[in-house]
């Protein structure tokens, strides 16, 4: 079979798992499906399941809905909960026994439903929604009203307009369908996990007094019966997950208690009870996948009675399970992936676990595994028939020392790769700064090693999931070491013959984007830049994006006004007279994590200057426009992104 190449059109032609949830006693996998409709250019979603005492039993549909995501099992294992809107378009939590018949609506909440988590008893959920102090005062927000701003975390890229509304916990009963609110605190309140007995509900909080400057949370406990909620995490700095102990007197969470290291990056497990100091368990080698408050949650931690901890965790670029235990420090790896775990479940039984998981070679599946054997068998083979005839390029992984680091890096190949001849090159550099290139499927650099480029991606000192001291070096010193790491292991790569030195290019997205047009302020060693929704102007970035405060103070180590000179010597913006490599730069109007006036500045500056300079701009399109953007739109960046490379390098 003659073999093609990966197009632009690959965001219509592949399936991606969306959820995953295993039933208690492990005989069963749910997950949903996101397919893409050509017609209609959306993403249609859907639940299915499979039978895992059955192997080679097919998986079925579950749902026929279109808008079904995050299915979760029923402790008990009766039903299966999950999210699908209504007849206006909110998010709602929906019931399916596994009995038979047809899905029912539990919640009918005002604003969409972000998160739930099962009652111990399976009467009923804590359920997470946005609640606007409008409705609390009986008004609806009339769109076309004006608007006081009295507070500056009033957006957030994902959640959209936020206004001075928060998310708050529900209680919800499925038998009356009714849902009391919890909590009421001003801020956000989610990510909500109820101790074994259903007398007490854990949550992370971040209704904390200087919430609009700063980016901690902390864990709290709310006691049913008398109301009362108490902060258990005192000497953390943020919380990204909580689990109770089978006791009821403690918590496992995911945290950290460095405010410069979020934990959603670079974590570690602690063991909370009241009115104590936080134990850690886990060391720095291994980040713990957690979720990220308020818009996305993580994988649960599974807790024995004897205290063993069982989770998913990220080392370097590599996903695997582990295992620690409460009152020793550090964690042994007990099942080795290789590739990238985006989700995992444990059964009741803590042997069988089912996850998301993708290699570079292939997209994410389904998958399901056992801790006794090791072993790992794939559940929904939603893409097989797609990358049976594809130019797939084979990966290579290897790492440097700088300044006593050691930088790993990925570098993909051609697909049908010769050494006896030369090939163009592309540094794809990652966002964050704390972001990561894991060991997994990456739709850019597959499109690119399939239309003849190799792809050279850095895991820079900054990169999360590499240890603390790796993390740290970034804070005050973007595009400087980090700048430094990337253009080390491209003279690394670049002794090849098979490398062509005189066709390099050069493509990130956000501080992807920041990189890349500080890389072309700073060099003109490459024929070509695509620069998707870069950081070009700190100081205006500080005043106008949904995180400009929290994260860019944390990053250049204080305040705008207290720090100026720093915002205006890391900003590309300043040494755009320098650049003569032509540029490429494409953006979301909708982006609130990097608003569109980045690249707006840097565009005007560029053309005003001479400069060769492109401006694409993407309509309705927010800062996830290439993880989960409007297809046409994503089709378009990928076209526009090769065309580019192709043009300078070609």
């Amino acid at each position: 079979m003659t073999q093609k190449p990966i197009t632009v059109d690959i965001g219509y032609e592949i399936a991606n798992p969306t959820g995953v949830s295993i039933s208690p006693d492990g005989s069963s996998v749910v997950f949903g499906i996101s397919n893409p409709d050509v017609t209609s250019g959306n993403l249609n979603n859907s639940l299915w399941i499979k039978n895992l005492k059955s192997p080679d039993s097919a998986p079925r549909a579950l749902t026929n809905g279109n808008s079904d995501a995050n299915p979760k099992f029923s402790p008990n294992g009766s039903s299966i909960a999950f999210i699908r809107t209504d007849s206006t378009g909110i998010n709602q939590i929906w019931l399916l026994q596994m009995s038979g018949g047809e899905a029912a609506m539990i919640t009918s909440l005002k604003e969409n439903v972000r998160d739930f988590s099962w009652k111990p008893d399976s009467l009923g959920f804590a359920a997470v929604s946005d609640v606007s102090p409008d409705y609390a005062n009986g008004n609806e927000h009339d769109e076309t009203d004006v608007v006081s701003i009295t507070r500056i975390r009033y957006r957030h890229d994902e959640l959209r307009w936020r206004g001075d509304s928060g998310t708050q916990i529900f209680d919800v009963d499925i038998s009356t369908r009714e849902s009391k609110q919890l909590t009421s605190d001003d801020g956000d309140q989610g990510i909500p996990s109820w101790s074994p007995d259903g007398s007490k509900l854990a949550f992370i909080s971040d209704a904390m007094p200087d919430r609009d400057f700063h980016a901690e949370n902390e864990v709290r406990v709310l006691e049913l019966s008398s109301g009362k909620i108490a902060s258990w995490s005192k000497g953390l700095a943020d919380a990204c997950s909580v689990t109770w102990l089978p006791d009821g007197d403690s918590l496992a969470v995911i945290g950290s208690e460095d405010f410069r290291l979020h934990s959603y990056y670079q974590g570690s497990i602690y063991i909370l009870k009241p009115d104590s100091n936080p134990i850690r368990i886990t060391d720095n080698n291994v980040a713990p996948i957690g979720g990220s408050h308020p818009a996305k949650t993580g994988s649960p931690l599974i807790i024995d009675p004897d205290g063993t901890i069982l989770f998913a965790g990220q080392s370097g670029a590599e996903s695997h399970i582990y295992r620690a235990k409460i009152g020793e420090s550090g964690q042994k790896e007990i099942v080795n992936l290789g590739g990238q775990l985006t989700a995992c479940e444990f059964g009741d039984t803590h042997n069988q676990f089912a996850c998301i998981y993708s290699t570079p070679e292939r997209s994410p599946e389904v998958f399901q595994g056992t801790l006794s054997d090791d072993s790992l068998h794939m559940v929904s083979d939603l893409n097989t028939e797609y990358f049976s005839n594809r130019l797939i390029g084979t990966t290579e992984r290897f790492s440097i020392n700088r300044s006593g680091l050691d930088i790993e890096s990925v570098l993909l190949y051609p697909a049908n790769f010769d050494p006896s001849k030369k090939y163009p090159l592309v540094v794809n550099i990652h966002g964050g700064p704390h972001g990561l290139f894991a060991n997994s499927f990456d739709i850019t650099r597959q499109l690119l090693s399939s239309n003849g480029y190799f792809v050279l991606a850095v895991n820079p000192r900054g990169t999360s999931t590499y240890g603390k001291e790796y993390m740290l070096p970034v804070l005050g010193d973007w595009g400087g070491e980090d700048y430094n790491d990337i253009m080390a292991a491209l003279d690394h790569v670049c002794h090849e013959d098979y490398i062509d030195t005189e066709r390099l290019a050069v493509t990130g997205y956000s501080y992807g984007g920041f990189m890349s047009s500080w890389v072309i302020g700073h060099t003109d060693r490459f024929k070509c830049a695509v620069i998707g929704a870069p950081v070009t102007n700190i100081a205006s970035f500080y005043g106008t994006a949904d995180i400009g405060v929290n994260f860019g103070e944390r990053q250049m180590g204080g305040s705008r006004p207290d720090n100026k000179d720093e915002y205006d010597f890391r900003s590309p913006l300043n040494y755009a007279e320098n650049v003569d490599t032509p540029a490429l730069l494409m953006h979301g109007d909708a982006d609130y994590r990097v608003p569109i006036s980045q690249s707006e500045e840097y565009f005007v500056t560029l053309k005003r200057l001479g400069k060769i300079v492109e401006f694409v701009r993407f309509p309705g399109q927010n800062h996830g426009l290439m993880r989960n953007g409007d297809l046409k739109m994503r089709k378009e960046y990928l076209a526009r992104m090769l065309s580019w490379i192709d043009t300078y390098t070609k």
